[in-house]
This record gives structure tokens, sequence and C-alpha cells, in this order.
């Protein structure tokens, strides 16, 4: 989900030629203690000093967009199955 969002973050950011050296995202987690599944997942985008203020909250908006998020959020069926195939010299 990281390289996802990361992906989004820096098509936006080059489609407005906004330099991208000093962007960071760091994923957070936190686990549920009974399941051990997780629980929350939280992206911090690290913007630097000079990152311009009029795109923040639209790079949020972006960022949400990654395609993996979206299917976390509405996960698909899963058809789990075995099948015999034969070996041909």
């Amino acid at each position: 989900i990281g390289t996802c969002t990361g992906i989004y973050v820096l098509l936006f950011c080059q489609a407005r030629h906004i330099p991208t050296e000093k962007l960071k995202l760091i994923l957070h987690t936190e686990r549920d203690s009974k399941t051990r599944m997780i629980s929350k997942i939280a992206i911090e985008i690290l913007l630097p000093p000079k990152f311009p203020e009029k795109y923040r909250e639209h790079l949020i908006r972006v960022a949400g967009e990654c395609s993996v998020k979206k299917h976390l959020e509405n996960p698909p069926l899963f058809d789990i199955y075995t099948k015999i195939v034969s070996i041909q010299p």
C-alpha cells in the first residue's frame, strides 16, 4: 500500500513540477491484540518546507485514491482451489 500511495503522490507532484527529492511516506500500523490482525493503517506524508500549501489537501485526496487502499476498503472474494495437471515431457 505504501508503494501504491507513493506512485500516486509522485505522479501528482510530477504533473505540477513539484520536486519530490525531500518527500517521504511512512506507513504506521496498529494491530488488534487478540486477532493479531492489522486494525488501522496510517500513511504519513512528510513534505519539505517549500511544498506549496495550496496542494496539501489535494495531495491527501490523491493519496487516498490508491487502488490497493480501495481494494482493502472493499475486499474481493477469494477462491482458493487445487488443480491436478499432467507433466508433459
